[in-house]
């Protein structure tokens, strides 16, 4: 029993530094967080508020363990909207002399994946998403359709930290006001020119190659049941929208 004392000494002594030693990891993994964040905010050229947006924002729902309300989908569903308000609202004030089909289009273009994904790519969203080995293993951090979405959903953070008029004059600066490089729908044109000779189009995959990460589709395009071109590309839109070019270009000539 004499010896409990010192023992009950050296647990009081113990207790006080194993405190402070938790303390200070948790005190240096805030600071490298924060300074995490800054880096982000610098890349995308923009400041949060709530750092807690921005975070949900770069969320993959594999980083959660596939709770979807967890991840960044629910901020990529308000983004969505946020983006098709915003750009709708661009395209009327600098085309005012465009009819609803022709601003249509325009709005397609704007908010196509292809778009989405140039953009988030150009900001080094990839580089920030929050995801699991497997999915970063795979190829998630170049993959378009993380990447596109990633954008959607920082946007919607960015609606619910700052506003409308903060998320409008961002979308301005980073890509409304760019010019975007032209280019053609052909398939919204294939699209018209069936409606026009009454033709039913359908698109098939024939085959697909490559890892998950780094795909290659190849993509038949049927006109009333007959086979009359084929695309190749690394997402199956572009495969389709090579078939719609090619075959577009063959009745052309």
């Amino acid at each position: 029993m004499k010896f409990m004392p010192n023992i009950l000494k050296m647990n009081h002594q113990q207790e006080p530094q194993s405190l402070s030693r938790v303390y200070q990891r948790e005190r240096w993994l805030k600071l490298r967080q924060l300074r995490r964040f800054k880096e982000i905010e610098k890349r995308f050229g923009i400041k949060f508020l709530n750092k807690n947006f921005l975070k949900k924002a770069l969320t993959h729902i594999s980083a959660v363990g596939g709770q979807r309300t967890a991840s960044n989908e629910i901020f990529e569903f308000l983004g969505d909207a946020v983006l098709e308000l915003v750009v709708r609202e661009f395209l009327i004030k600098k085309f005012p002399q465009k009819d609803e089909g022709a601003l249509n289009e325009l709005k397609k273009k704007y908010t196509s994946e292809e778009i989405l994904y140039k953009i988030g790519k150009r900001l080094g969203i990839g580089d920030f998403l929050i995801m699991d080995r497997g999915e970063e293993l795979s190829g998630g951090r170049q993959r378009v359709s993380n990447i596109s979405s990633g954008f959607e959903s920082l946007i919607g953070a960015i609606y619910l930290d700052r506003g409308l008029d903060y998320a409008k004059r961002y979308l301005r600066r980073i890509f409304l006001n760019r010019r975007l490089r032209s280019t053609v729908d052909y398939k919204s044109l294939l699209n018209r020119w069936a409606m026009k000779e009454k033709k039913a189009i359908v698109y098939k995959v024939l085959k697909e190659e490559g890892p998950p990460h780094n795909r290659t589709f190849h993509i038949a395009l049927f006109v009333s049941g007959e086979k009359v071109s084929s695309g190749i590309g690394k997402s199956k839109k572009k495969a389709e929208r090579e078939a719609a070019k090619r075959f577009l270009k063959s009745i052309a000539e």
